[in-house]
């Protein structure tokens, strides 16, 4: 996620300085044709000014759809914090067994939230595991620096030894979806506690609820990541905005045409600013439409799941906590 308030400059750039030399080039080319070889091939802009018009409601539309995607991930991470901060509350207060000691209890509380850190981290690495369309080539996703961000590609095996015992994490090494397993031995083990007396029936139902909120939202999640922006949408919006700008030139030529002395060649910046615009409209579409790719625009599930550890951590009172993690250069992960 990109998290300053103005794009900077040479971010812009990065995004826009080969179409912008291929637009420069392009309408110049036209002009010179034009101009200096009295080949006629302006058109009239009116049916020019129709397309472009029926263009920008195309663009708009994918844009929209593009951002309600990005928007319902972005939900379902923060009903994630919300629900993982509840839970957190219900474990350290509904557990409570008249056998055991102060120090057994907290190891048992420490048990669940710690292997709830690791099925947050399961389902963000999950998430991010392999690109939609294997299409890591894109500004989008290098501008995301690998060196400075190596906390995108953590190691399963890693997270699990780190917050769950080592004979359970070996357990989930050939399950195909462990953050769904990481959740049932959590209801397994929140129906022991609830058998031993440790939780009432009432917490019990109320933890059982969380479990099945917490499979929601991963769901949720799954089914924007298993089902892209539909193509008959995306694919069009861009065949669109290409033909317009391909035809655009021909329009401005008849219209330039009419100037005398240097004002004829204002047309060219004048097409490099249009086409740069909606091609810019449909690149933004392009880079939100699936958010948990490795890109610049994705949801900070790395920073929720800190956020999320942080709380937890500190509901069992611990002293050495993680610090929250850092935006570099204003991209948060």
């Amino acid at each position: 996620m990109y998290t300053a308030r103005e794009i900077k400059p040479n971010l812009i750039f990065k995004f826009s300085w080969r179409s912008v030399l291929l637009f420069l080039i392009y309408s110049s080319s036209l002009f010179v044709l034009y101009f200096y070889f009295g080949i006629h091939i302006g058109v009239s802009f009116v049916p020019i000014g129709l397309i472009g018009t029926a263009v920008a409601f195309s663009v708009g539309f994918k844009n929209n759809a593009s951002y309600a995607r990005l928007w319902d991930s972005r939900r379902s991470w923060g009903g994630m914090i919300n629900a993982s901060r509840s839970f957190g509350a219900h474990i350290v207060a509904f557990i409570n067994c008249p056998d055991l000691s102060q120090e057994e209890l907290s190891f048992i509380k420490e048990e669940i939230l710690y292997r709830h850190i690791a099925y947050l981290n399961i389902v963000r690495i999950q998430l991010r595991r392999k690109s939609v369309w294997g299409d890591t080539s894109t500004v989008a996703h290098q501008v995301v620096g690998v060196d400075n961000h190596a906390q995108v590609s953590s190691d399963v095996t890693r997270i699990l030894l780190e917050y769950v015992p080592e004979i359970e994490a070996e357990s989930y090494g050939k399950k195909r979806n462990i953050a769904t397993q990481i959740m049932k031995t959590q209801a397994v083990r929140i129906t022991q506690l609830a058998g031993r007396g440790c939780i009432t029936e009432t917490g019990h139902r109320r933890l059982m609820e969380m479990v099945q909120e917490f499979y929601n939202h991963q769901g949720a999640c799954e089914a924007i990541k298993s089902f892209p922006f539909p193509r008959q949408y995306a694919y069009y919006s861009k065949l669109f905005v290409w033909l317009f700008l391909l035809i655009l030139p021909f329009g401005l030529l008849t219209e330039f045409a009419k100037l005398t002395g240097p004002a004829v060649w204002l047309g060219i910046p004048l097409y490099v600013v249009i086409a740069w615009i909606f091609n810019t409209m449909e690149v933004v579409g392009d880079t939100s439409e699936n958010p948990f790719e490795n890109a610049i625009n994705d949801v900070p599930m790395t920073a929720i799941c800190r956020i999320i550890e942080t709380d937890l951590r500190d509901m069992l009172n611990e002293e050495n906590i993680p610090a929250p993690i850092e935006a570099i250069d204003n991209i948060l992960m």
